[in-house]
C-alpha cells in the first residue's frame, strides 16, 4: 500500500483559499526557499508516512467539500498525491494546491495531477518580493484556476490584499499558524521573537 509523508491534516481552515476548508501539509521539501516559514516540513521524515486510504479518510471525514493541500512540496511525491487525488477528487468540489514549482514546468511533468486539481498558486517563495494581496507569500507567486466554476469563489478571493488575519493552533503541543503573514512578520515567526 503506498504512504503519503504527511506533518499535519487541520480543520477547518479559513486562510488558504476561499472558505472553510481543510488543508493537508505534505512533509517533504526539494525547493527550500530562503526565508520559508515553513521550513519545518523540509526534510523527508519517513516517520511521518501515512496510508493514502488512511489519509483519504481522515480528510473526507470533516464532510467539508473545500481542501487545501500545502506543504512541504506537494509534487515532490508526486506518485503518492497522484493516488490520493484520484481517492477524493468525487468528493471534494474545491481542490487548491501551493507549489513551488512553475505551471509550466508542472504542465511538463506532471499534467496528469493537474486534471485533478480546481487551482494551483505556484512559484518558489521569493524573501524581499512582499505581495500585498492575501493568497501569496512574494509577488512572482501566480494563480491558476482550472475549474471555471469555481471563479466567482476565486475571483473576489484572490484580489483580496493581506490582512493580520492568521489562524494560530495547538497541534501536538506545538504551536502552528496557518495562512500568509507579511515576510516581515513571518521572520519575526521564524526566529522565535514573539
Amino acid at each position: 500500500m503506498e504512504e503519503l509523508l504527511v506533518n499535519i491534516i487541520h480543520y477547518p481552515v479559513y486562510t488558504l483559499g476561499p472558505g472553510k476548508r481543510v488543508g493537508i501539509w505534505l512533509q517533504g521539501c526539494s525547493i527550500r526557499c530562503k526565508g520559508c516559514m515553513s521550513s519545518h516540513t523540509w526534510e523527508f521524515d519517513k516517520s511521518r508516512a501515512i496510508k493514502i486510504e488512511q489519509v483519504a479518510n481522515v480528510l473526507k471525514s470533516f464532510g467539508c467539500k473545500r481542501l487545501t493541500i500545502s506543504g512541504g512540496e506537494p509534487f515532490d511525491q508526486h506518485v503518492p498525491l497522484l493516488i490520493l487525488l484520484s481517492s477524493i477528487r468525487d468528493f471534494f468540489d474545491d481542490i487548491l494546491v501551493y507549489t513551488g514549482y512553475t505551471y509550466e514546468y508542472l504542465l511538463n511533468k506532471h499534467k496528469d495531477i493537474l486534471k485533478l486539481i480546481d487551482a494551483i498558486v505556484d512559484s518558489p517563495f521569493i524573501k524581499g518580493l512582499e505581495s500585498e494581496l492575501i493568497w501569496k507569500g512574494s509577488e512572482n507567486q501566480r494563480f491558476f484556476l482550472f475549474n471555471k466554476s469555481l471563479g466567482n469563489d476565486y475571483l473576489l478571493w484572490i484580489k483580496k490584499k493581506k490582512e493580520r488575519v492568521l489562524q494560530i493552533i495547538n497541534q501536538k503541543d506545538k504551536i502552528v499558524i496557518i495562512g500568509i503573514p507579511y515576510q516581515k512578520d513571518a521572520e519575526v515567526f521564524i526566529n522565535g521573537e514573539i
